[in-house]
C-alpha cells in the first residue's frame, strides 16, 4: 500500500477532464465567443444574448434575394433584428408585403410596414426598417386578422444542416410561429429561412435538446452558401400552453387574448404551475442595489404640503431646508460639529472631468440632418464618442474621445482601445442625407482630426452637447 503523499498513479495522471454540459446555452456561448474573438461581430455589440449581427450579413441577404423562394414570395415575415435589416429593405424595394413582429410581443403581435404616399426612396425605406421606423410605419395586425405568408425569415444563433435552430433563449421566435400557426398564416408550402454566418452552422445538433415547440429551418443562407436542410422534426401546431406559465401569459397580452379564444372554443389551455418556461438564463441576475436618498420634493412642491406623518406648519408656506454652515471639522479632516453641536459629515469631493484624448471634426453636414441620424450612422460603423458637440446649423460637429480602459462584458476578450486612426478609418467615405433634402443622394462628409479641446461649459444657442453617444 502506498502512502498518502506518494506520487500519482498512472490512471489518475491520465484522467480526462469532465466534459462541458451539452445544452442549448453551451452552443450559444460557443457561437457568441467565436464571433467576438474572431472579429466577426458587428454592431450592436457585444453579441451576447442577441441574434448576432455578423460580418457578411449583407452578402447573406443578397444571396437570399437571388433564390426563387424569395423572388416568388409576395408576403414575407422578417424578424426585427439587425442582421436581417437588409432583407427587410429588399422586401420594401420589391414591393412585397412585409410583416415584422412587435418586439417581445409586449404591445401586440405583428405590424405590416406601409410607407407613406410618395416616400419610396432609399432614405425612407432605410428609416422604415429601423427599430423606430417599424413602430412608426407599422400597422398593427391582430390574431383575428387574415394573413397568409409565403416566406418566413428568422434570426438564429446556431443552426444545423438537419434543420434544428437555436435562438437567443427567450422563446420569442417560437411563440411568434405558434401564434401564426393559430392564425393559419403558415401554410404547408410556406418556407422558413434563416440568414447566418458560416461559423453558426453545425453539421449536427443533439436531437434531445429540441422539443415540439421548436421551429425547424428549411433553408440556411450564409455569405458563401445556400443549404437546404433535411428537417427531422415537424413544425409546431400552435401554442403549447402546458409549457407556458401564468407569468409569461401576463407578460404578453396577446397570449392572454388567444387563451381566452381557445378556452371559449372548449380547448384545454392548462398552464404550467412551475415558472420554468421563461428565458433560459446562464445564472440568476444580481439586482443592483441603489442607495436611497432623502428627497425634500414633497416639502416644497406646493403651498401647505407636508411630508406624511408630519404636522402642517401654519401660514401655508413651503418648508425651506437650510444648509448648515460654519461647520467645524476635526483636525484629522473626517467629521466635525456645527455651531449647534450636531455632527456633520465631510462632503464627497467632486470627481474630476475626464481629459479628452483626441477630437475628430465632421463637416459638410446638411442643415436638415438631425443629431439622432448622425448618432445612428456612427453606431453602425462602431464609433462611440463619449461626447459630441453638435453645431448642425453651421454644418459641422466635434466628436470627443476619452482615454478609456477595457469594457466590462461577458466576452473572453477585451475591447480594443480606440485610437484616432481607427476612428478616421471607420468614418472614411461616410455620407449622410438630412430629412427634407431635395436630393435623395447622400452628402459626403469630411472627417478630419481636430486639436483636443474641452466642450464649452455653456454652449451657444446653435450648439448642442450630447453625452454618452452609444
Amino acid at each position: 500500500m502506498q502512502n498518502e503523499d506518494s506520487t500519482t498513479t498512472a490512471p489518475e495522471a491520465t484522467k480526462k477532464p469532465v466534459p462541458e454540459e451539452v445544452t442549448k446555452q453551451s452552443f450559444r456561448l460557443k457561437v457568441w465567443r467565436h464571433l467576438e474573438s474572431s472579429g466577426l461581430a458587428m454592431f450592436p455589440r457585444p453579441v451576447y444574448n442577441r441574434i448576432p449581427n455578423f460580418k457578411g450579413a449583407p452578402e447573406a441577404a443578397a444571396k437570399l434575394g437571388e433564390l426563387d423562394v424569395f423572388k416568388n414570395a409576395a408576403r414575407v415575415k422578417v424578424n426585427p433584428d439587425k442582421p436581417q435589416e437588409l432583407v427587410r429593405v429588399m422586401c420594401l424595394e420589391q414591393n412585397k408585403t412585409l410583416y415584422v413582429p412587435v418586439p417581445r410581443l409586449q404591445t401586440g403581435f405583428l405590424n405590416r410596414l406601409e410607407l407613406p404616399d410618395g416616400e419610396t426612396g432609399p432614405a425612407a425605406i432605410r428609416k422604415a426598417v429601423s427599430r423606430n421606423g417599424m413602430e412608426t410605419y407599422g400597422k398593427p395586425i391582430s390574431i383575428e386578422d387574415t394573413v397568409s405568408l409565403d416566406l418566413v425569415v428568422m434570426g438564429s444563433v446556431a443552426v444545423s444542416k438537419e434543420g434544428y435552430r437555436i435562438g437567443k433563449g427567450r422563446g420569442y421566435g417560437d411563440l411568434e410561429f405558434g401564434l401564426m400557426m393559430h392564425m393559419k398564416a403558415i401554410q404547408p408550402n410556406t418556407v422558413v429561412v434563416t440568414t447566418v454566418h458560416d461559423c453558426q452552422v453545425f453539421d449536427t445538433l443533439p436531437a434531445e435538446l429540441f422539443g415540439s415547440h421548436d421551429v425547424p429551418i428549411d433553408i440556411i443562407v450564409t455569405p458563401t452558401q445556400v443549404i437546404e436542410t433535411h428537417r427531422k422534426s415537424p413544425r409546431p401546431s400552435g401554442i403549447m400552453w402546458h409549457l407556458l406559465s401564468n407569468r409569461r401569459v401576463q407578460m404578453m397580452p396577446i397570449l392572454g387574448q388567444l387563451r381566452e379564444i381557445e378556452m371559449l372554443a372548449g380547448r384545454d389551455c392548462t398552464l404550467r404551475e412551475v415558472d420554468t418556461d421563461v428565458e433560459e438564463r446562464t445564472g440568476p441576475r444580481t439586482r443592483r442595489i441603489r442607495r436611497r436618498t432623502r428627497s425634500h420634493k414633497s416639502q416644497s412642491e406646493g403651498e401647505g404640503n407636508t411630508t406624511e406623518g408630519e404636522e402642517g406648519k401654519g401660514n401655508g408656506k413651503p418648508r425651506r431646508t437650510t444648509r448648515r454652515r460654519n461647520s467645524q471639522k476635526s483636525k484629522d479632516g473626517k467629521e466635525g460639529k456645527d455651531k449647534d453641536g450636531a455632527e456633520t459629515k465631510q462632503r464627497r469631493p467632486k470627481r474630476p472631468r475626464p481629459i479628452i484624448e483626441f477630437t475628430v471634426k465632421i463637416s459638410n453636414i446638411s442643415p436638415n440632418t438631425r443629431v439622432r441620424e448622425l448618432k445612428q450612422a456612427l453606431s453602425e460603423r462602431g464609433v462611440k464618442p463619449q461626447i459630441m458637440t453638435w453645431k448642425g446649423f453651421r454644418g459641422f460637429c466635434y466628436l470627443h474621445f476619452f482615454k478609456t480602459g477595457p469594457q466590462k462584458g461577458e466576452g473572453d476578450s477585451a475591447s480594443p482601445e480606440v485610437s484616432m486612426d481607427s476612428v478616421l478609418s471607420a468614418l472614411a467615405q461616410m455620407s449622410l442625407s438630412g430629412e427634407g433634402d431635395a436630393e435623395d443622394k447622400p452628402r459626403p462628409l469630411v472627417v478630419e482630426p481636430a486639436p483636443p479641446r474641452r466642450p464649452p461649459a455653456s454652449a451657444p444657442a446653435d450648439t448642442q452637447e450630447v453625452e454618452a453617444v452609444h
